[in-house]
């Protein structure tokens, strides 16, 4: 078979550009995760059999094509891949990029239609070595293609769009680390002088930041797991970069914590890490004006510069229909598709995970935030998303379900950034 040999090449370039993109990722290597080293070390490995199966393919080639003309001045030795191909191994290149992201595709779709107990039998050792599991046996969802899922998430929610978003290889994140900050005139060491300006850590809040598990089930027909790779892949990210971002908002804007973010409404509650004095106090349910305009001016002028409102929907309703004096409504909505409207000058956003004003809970959290986002809510993330193949579960129906998860954390990390609306 005569494409034996550059057949056998495009696998290994194909293994060895997956490694690049493994270390690629992180400019330092000790920071790479121990499930993408291995991932990192078994593609390598796999190049090294695909490159010694490719010159032992050659040297047959050309034994054979010597063999048959006997009378020729051949080289059986000038088996080795062409200079083009030697330098694409070892530089890599640009035009390989659309064949990792089609081999990713390919492999990781293959991955979701071959049940969990089926993989070791149906892959080959190339394809074993570009899927990794996890500690728990679950697949890493390949980087290249869990990058639109992670796109897809401030393009859907609202608060990761705004907060502070860092990278983390920790389970834990250290609050202090990113806000201890002071400047001071003079010698800050000695204190000898006036004022230091703190980085909004006045009010006591959190310290660290708790990375939580969140879950996704999706269920995937029969016909439509024989698709294409694309398509199958597309669908995939779609419906759980929409899953994804749902569960996030609601948990950045009111979790409890408890196996899932602390939100801002909680941090808010009376008596919360965000004090009751950058709060404002309704005389009855209704929303007031004069309360809303009041709100900026219980933060510093640092954060009320960058300072958006947001309301749960029942508020944000009610404030749609405020009027002033003129009949002229206090909200105004914005002409600019994605943009948000603004009050009293002010963005405003509707999130709909904030509590609910005719629910018990307003008397102690706010259904209405004012403040800096971005300097006072962090949201951690493992950047690693994994997937779990439900064989059982759906069969009934012609379903196949898929376990997919997401790793990342949310806290307010600076409390002196919000000001509340509460009862």
């Amino acid at each position: 078979m005569p494409d034996r040999y550059q057949d056998t090449m495009d696998k290994a370039l194909q293994c060895i550009h997956l490694a690049r993109a493994i270390n690629d990722r992180y400019d330092d290597p000790t920071k790479i995760p121990t499930a993408e080293a291995e991932q990192r070390k078994s593609l390598l490995a796999e190049a090294g059999r695909l490159q010694e199966l490719a010159q032992s393919q050659k040297a047959q080639d050309d034994l054979e094509k010597w063999a048959s003309a006997p009378d020729t001045d051949q080289n059986v030795l000038a088996g080795s891949a062409s200079k083009a191909q030697r330098d694409a191994v070892l530089n890599g290149g640009e035009q390989f990029a659309a064949t990792n992201k089609a081999h990713a595709e390919k492999m990781f779709a293959k991955a979701l239609r071959t049940p969990r107990e089926h993989l070791g039998n149906t892959l080959t050792l190339e394809e074993k070595a570009a899927i990794i599991e996890d500690s728990t046996g679950q697949i890493i969802v390949p980087h290249d293609l869990a990058g639109p899922i992670f796109l897809t998430l401030p393009r859907l929610g609202v608060l990761r769009r705004l907060a502070l978003t860092r990278p983390t290889t920790s389970n834990l994140v250290d609050i202090r680390l990113i806000t201890g900050a002071t400047a001071a005139w003079g010698k800050i060491e000695l204190g000898t002088n006036a004022t230091q300006y703190d980085a909004g850590m006045a009010a006591s809040g959190p310290t660290t930041v708790t990375v939580q598990n969140l879950n996704a089930l999706v269920q995937i027909g029969v016909d439509e797991l024989a698709d294409s790779d694309a398509n199958l892949v597309s669908l995939v990210q779609e419906l759980v970069g929409a899953q994804f971002a749902q569960a996030e908002d609601d948990a950045f804007a009111n979790g409890n914590g408890t196996s899932k973010p602390f939100g801002i409404a909680n941090r808010a509650t009376v008596g919360g890490a965000i004090p009751d004095s950058q709060g404002v106090t309704a005389a009855s349910s209704a929303v007031s004006p004069d309360l809303l305009k009041s709100m900026p001016f219980k933060v510093t002028a640092r954060f009320a510069n960058a300072g958006v409102y947001m309301a749960s929907d029942d508020a944000t309703q009610a404030i749609a229909l405020l009027k002033d004096s003129t009949s002229n409504y206090l909200w105004q909505p914005s002409n600019i598709a994605g943009q948000p409207g603004t009050l009293f000058g002010y963005p405003f956003y509707r999130v709909s995970g904030l509590p609910s004003m005719t629910a018990t809970t307003f008397f102690t959290e706010p259904s209405v935030i004012f403040g800096d986002v971005n300097s006072g809510y962090l949201v951690a993330d493992r950047q690693q998303i994994t997937v779990q193949r439900l064989d059982e579960r759906y069969a009934d129906v012609g379903l196949v379900g898929f376990l997919f998860r997401q790793r990342v954390g949310g806290d307010v990390m600076r409390p002196a950034a919000f000001s509340k609306y509460v009862l």
